[in-house]
């Protein structure tokens, strides 16, 4: 409770530091924003073409890209500029003011950031969910909302655990960034569309190697009833929360074994 105290002190102190910039601070958001306009506008072209793909509409297909960027801007919010910052500190040696202080260096490290960034693509995403939800015509209950939530959440943890494992890379391979972009920008942009219109491998892969299915897929399952012919299991959208929570005990001690390899700079 006192980490988060702490953190919550923390936010306001970051904001009047970076509004000090003024107009480039607002110019971040609307860059992201423009970012996912044009992906928006592609998926609107797409669709006006084909109409389903394997299926799914033009607003379901929207519906996907929403959940992916939604949990990705939530756990980014709190994981990724602070992840990203790790590999320069491991490189530069600063990485060792972190492990002096009387406090676990995974909470350090996740509380003297904040990916500010991000905030306006949760706006985007929640906006874009309500639109989409308003031309799609399903009439879920108050359990099919629940259960929709709760599973967000897990698949939050995922994206999370993905941009913890991929930071703690630096441990190994100083200069990580590249397998970052791979797995964060490559393999979760696989999951921007809907992972049944991929061969059985590539969604076995996605489902039970690289979770990213559980962060988009799954859950739209829940909320739009779909049909589950392409699921490899009727069951598996409700299990997003166990995987989220087994994936960031997996980060997590990916971390922590990284952090034990590290040697510092000796200086």
């Amino acid at each position: 409770m006192r980490f988060f105290k702490l953190y919550a002190r923390f936010i306001p102190i970051y904001f009047r530091s970076k509004t000090e910039y003024g107009f480039g601070f607002y110019m971040d958001f609307v860059g992201f924003a423009l970012n996912h306009i044009v992906s928006y506008a592609l998926i609107w072209a797409l669709m006006s073409r084909f109409q389903t793909i394997n299926g799914w509409n033009m607003y379901e297909v929207m519906l996907i890209y929403t959940l992916n960027m939604l949990t990705y801007a939530i756990a980014a919010v709190f994981f990724f500029f602070q992840m990203d910052a790790i590999e320069e500190d491991v490189y530069k040696g600063s990485f060792d003011s972190l492990l002096v202080k009387p406090i676990n260096p995974f909470i350090h490290m996740i509380i003297r950031g904040f990916g500010h960034f991000f905030l306006g693509d949760i706006v985007i995403a929640v906006i874009m969910m309500v639109f989409c939800f308003n031309h799609l015509d399903i009439s879920p209950g108050f359990g099919a909302y629940v259960s929709f939530a709760v599973t967000l959440l897990g698949a939050v943890l995922i994206q999370a655990s993905f941009i913890v494992i991929s930071g703690s890379m630096c441990f190994w391979v100083v200069r990580a960034r590249s397998f970052m972009d791979v797995v964060l920008y490559g393999i979760r942009g696989l999951a921007d569309y809907p992972i049944s219109i991929y061969g059985k491998v590539l969604r076995g892969v996605l489902t039970f190697v690289i979770p990213y299915g559980f962060v988009n897929f799954y859950p739209a399952h829940i909320i739009l009833d779909k049909d589950g012919s392409s699921l490899f299991a009727s069951w598996l959208p409700y299990t997003a929360p166990a995987v989220g929570l087994i994936l960031f005990f997996i980060a997590y001690r990916v971390w922590s074994v990284g952090l034990n390899r590290y040697q510092g700079t000796g200086s």
